[in-house]
C-alpha cells in the first residue's frame, strides 16, 4: 500500500462557480497530477499539472475552459502543499 495520492479540493472558479477539483497523482519518470473536474454539461475535463524546470507546478494543456485555466494557481497550490514544497 503506497501513500494515498489522490485527493480533491472545492475551488471558486472566476465565474463564481464552485466546483470540485480531483487529483490524481501519477508517478512516472517525473511526477504529474491530473486534474479531472465535471463541467456545466456533467462533461469530465481532464488536465496535467507538471513541475517546469523553475520547479512551479503548471497546467501543460492550453485549451481547457477559461475558468479552469484561472484556477491555476489555486490547483497549483493545492499540489504544492501535497507534496510538501
Amino acid at each position: 500500500m503506497g501513500m494515498n495520492t489522490d485527493f480533491s479540493a472545492t475551488i471558486r472558479c472566476v465565474d463564481g462557480k464552485k466546483r470540485e477539483f480531483h487529483f490524481a497523482r501519477i508517478n512516472s519518470v517525473a511526477i504529474y497530477f491530473h486534474v479531472s473536474v465535471v463541467d456545466d454539461n456533467r462533461k469530465l475535463i481532464t488536465g496535467t499539472l507538471a513541475m517546469n524546470e523553475a520547479g512551479q507546478w503548471k497546467l501543460r494543456e492550453r485549451e481547457l475552459p477559461d475558468w479552469f485555466l484561472k484556477a491555476e494557481p489555486e490547483l497549483c497550490d493545492m499540489v504544492a502543499v501535497k507534496e510538501g514544497r
